[in-house]
């Protein structure tokens, strides 16, 4: 056989129309096609499989959980119930209701579990880095070490970063620029101010809007909540003051009010009050997701009764 009709063999075998077929993969002149394994696997978001070629991140941050009221709103479209799998692009967001929660996997290798109560928008998605702004709420993140990806998760209201490339943290915010984070395993760096903290496995770092972020501390054991003593249970006024203690950068609820915990975990919020008995209890969630909650004595409005003070007080 001569050496010309060798080479036109191969080249018949090779080339296939015009797309020329490598390792299992197909190259034409102007496309890449791969064949899409299932939402969130690893054929979708990671390397081919046995081929040593990596594939191109997704475009596209994919919903792989949905449980219970969760909803997704499509740039400044309207908010609209999440379909599992459903795929959201930069400034897109979503939103977790009470008892709900999301699982948003953005691109190889990073996922974000949206926490209830929670609200998130996707800012920025590439091959290298996928940066979301928490606008409220709690998340906790994975992010894996091997796909050699970034993740960045914003405060609303301020200018505090989380940055991780590599293990697990949680995140936690009140919208307003606080940016509290814990690590559960490798690391994180939290940025605010100019300033910069590595924040290790096993700590945990509060960023106040316009601050540096406090030097990294342990994590405690436990989640604790410290309250005064109720003054009174009777009032004429419309509001009571709700003080007290709890984990630094955790997020404080009574009723609709939210308010978020200091660098030394101590809070103070002004909460309004209805005509009649109003039930109050104080549920707090810190940068780790763990949550506590505890009933304040009932209070009751009554306009018709010289002005008594509900508040509570501290350290009694």
């Amino acid at each position: 056989m001569t050496r010309a009709l060798v080479v036109a063999i191969v080249l018949a075998v090779l080339v296939v129309g015009d797309a020329l077929v490598v390792y299992g993969r197909v190259f034409s002149s102007s496309t890449t096609t791969t064949t899409p394994g299932p939402v969130g696997s690893a054929t979708s978001s990671g390397a081919d499989a046995g081929s040593g070629i990596a594939a191109p991140a997704s475009t596209g941050a994919h919903l792989t959980e949905v449980r219970g009221s969760v909803q997704v709103k499509a740039g400044a479209g309207a908010w609209h119930d999440a379909v599992f799998g459903e795929v959201l692009s930069a400034d897109d967001a979503v939103r977790a209701g009470r008892n709900a929660e999301a699982v948003l996997v953005a691109g190889d290798g990073v996922e974000v579990r949206l926490s209830p109560r929670s609200e998130l928008s996707v800012r920025e998605l590439n091959e290298a880095a996928a940066r979301v702004r928490l606008e409220e709420g709690h998340v906790t993140a994975n992010v894996d070490v091997s796909r050699r990806r970034v993740l960045r998760v914003q405060a609303r209201g301020g200018d505090a970063v989380a940055e991780s490339r590599g293990g697990s943290f949680g995140a936690i915010t009140d919208g307003a620029g606080q940016l509290a984070v814990a690590a559960e395993t490798g690391s994180l760096q939290l940025t605010a101010g100019g300033a910069s903290v590595d924040v290790a496995a096993g700590q945990s770092s509060t960023a106040i809007a316009g601050a540096a972020p406090s030097l990294p501390q342990a994590t405690p054991g436990s989640l604790f909540l410290k309250l005064g003593a109720l003054a009174a249970t009777r009032t004429n006024q419309t509001s009571t003051t709700v003080q007290g203690q709890t984990a630094p950068g955790a997020i404080v609820r009574v009723g609709a009010m939210t308010a978020a915990a200091d660098r030394e975990g101590r809070f103070v919020m002004k909460v309004p009050l209805q005509d009649g008995r109003n039930e109050l209890a104080v549920e707090v969630t810190d940068a780790a997701g763990r949550a506590s909650a505890q009933p304040l004595p009932d209070v009751v409005v009554d306009r018709n009764k010289p002005a008594l003070d509900a508040a509570v007080r501290w350290g009694r």
